[in-house]
């Protein structure tokens, strides 16, 4: 038996063919939702003034009990204040709701999509890797995707970025993951086989405002990497084919070079028409 585990507090431009990409391979798919983000403020100090933070512009809730009324999807809220260990959390909340116990599980965020039977070959890898815990998959990484536009453009592969993670659950005594539904030891075991499709980068204008104002704050917080305050502007609204020093983070705008051509292949396709 196979579980998938979401979460979700914005951006739902592709959650039904992220969904859509794994329901066939999974027994049950969890999607908590949070109505908060996990750093709380009501103004933000951006681009020189002082703003009122926005409304999260995706009614997340109403999105959900709209689009997905399948026995298999199960909705749930779920606040917290900190990304940390959230999937182990999550995974323990249902583990002990349900009496039957899965094989594995899989940890998603909205904007993933596996190519069309990619999850059973990525569940095939890790039954025969005896000694993982659990496997993830690179991913390729398209920029500002519209199924009108007659091409699509990707971000150059970044190694070390993982995507969804599948753990086998009886090899793990606890799950204990970082940001990601990685492990917390730090130990990314990637796919030999599998790459997945994230759309971060191609939120609705509103949503990518939204998620941007919030890795600001969020940065600030955690101590990570400060984010440059002109990115959605210069980089992601304004950018052309000439645009390049594509990365978020101040001083590590070099780190993407820039967007390129990109024919999506179609085990991805049949999910994004």
């Amino acid at each position: 038996m196979m579980w998938a585990i979401y979460r979700i507090h914005y951006g739902t431009d592709f959650i039904i063919q992220s969904v859509n990409s794994i329901i066939n391979y999974v027994d049950k798919i969890f999607i908590f939702y949070s109505e908060e983000p996990w750093v709380k403020t009501n103004k933000i100090n951006y681009k020189s003034k002082v703003i009122e933070f926005p409304k999260n512009p995706d009614n997340v809730k109403k999105f959900l009990l709209k689009n997905f009324q399948s026995n298999k999807i199960i909705i749930k809220k779920y606040e917290c204040n900190s990304p940390l260990n959230q999937y182990g959390d999550l995974y323990t909340i249902v583990a002990n709701e349900n009496k039957d116990k899965p094989k594995f599980v899989l940890f998603m965020e909205p904007d993933m999509i596996f190519g069309k039977n990619q999850l059973q070959i990525l569940k095939l890898e890790l039954t025969l890797k005896f000694w993982l815990k659990n496997i993830t998959t690179r991913q390729i990484e398209i920029w500002k995707f519209n199924l009108d536009n007659v091409d699509n453009f990707r971000i150059p592969l970044r190694k070390r970025r993982a995507g969804p993670v599948l753990w086998h659950i009886n090899r793990s005594k606890k799950i204990q993951t970082e940001f990601s539904g990685c492990s917390s030891d730090k130990k990314k075991n990637f796919s030999s086989f599998v790459k997945i499709l994230n759309m971060g980068f191609s939120f609705n204008k509103e949503t990518m405002l939204y998620k941007h104002l919030l890795a600001v704050v969020f940065s600030d917080v955690i101590g990570d990497s400060k984010v440059d305050e002109m990115w959605y502007d210069n980089k992601w609204l304004g950018w052309d084919l000439d645009t390049i020093n594509l990365d978020i983070s101040e001083g590590n705008q070099k780190k993407i070079k820039k967007a390129y051509k990109f024919k999506i292949p179609q085990k991805y396709n049949v999910y994004l028409k």
